[in-house]
């Protein structure tokens, strides 16, 4: 019933489902295109996603370091109803307490993020701290709430964001490379 409950409210108010993965692409795996026996594409989940082409080796091991940490708060004791459950979700579950603490392990991913080369630019570190504020003030309400925490996984949102800020960051630099 409260899973139920989680997908209406992540589906109306997010506009997410299942399909888009509640919003954000996985960060841990990749689709990798496989050919069959009978000629026809079909794709597997790879299971390790490689960090961006051509960042430098910190931001590759704050990356992986990042990824790890969501990972083990988002998704690492399994899946249920079609979502992955991790640490965060359970250790959310008590009350008041719970969500501090999760929000707090929330905040050393995004302080693992911001040791990049040149730090997290503002609008970044605001936004992954926006998803780190949304996840703690729904995990405060009681049941539903912790419920629409599963399903927000900011972790999971601000690896992503990170991973993307380090592959379009390394793209405009090559651009300036090359017309120089």
């Amino acid at each position: 019933m409260s899973a139920f409950i989680g997908k209406y409210i992540a589906r109306r108010f997010f506009k997410e489902s299942v399909n888009n993965a509640f919003g954000t692409e996985d960060p841990y795996f990749e689709q990798a295109p496989q050919e069959n026996a009978d000629d026809q594409r079909k794709s597997k989940k790879r299971r390790y996603r490689p960090p961006p082409a051509g960042i430098s080796e910190n931001d590759r091991k704050v990356l992986t370091k990042v990824k790890r940490r969501a990972w083990y708060l988002d998704m690492s004791l399994g899946w249920c109803c079609c979502v992955g459950i991790g640490w965060s979700s359970v250790i959310g579950i008590i009350p008041g307490i719970g969500d501090i603490i999760s929000a707090y392990l929330s905040y050393l991913v995004v302080r693992a993020a911001n040791k990049i080369d040149g730090g997290l630019p503002g609008w970044l570190y605001s936004k992954m701290m926006a998803n780190v504020i949304i996840d703690f003030l729904f995990g405060l309400v009681p049941i539903v709430g912790d419920v629409v925490d599963i399903l927000y996984k900011a972790n999971s949102r601000n690896a992503l964001l990170l991973e993307k800020y380090l592959r379009d960051r390394n793209i405009s630099l090559t651009k300036v490379r090359n017309t120089n």
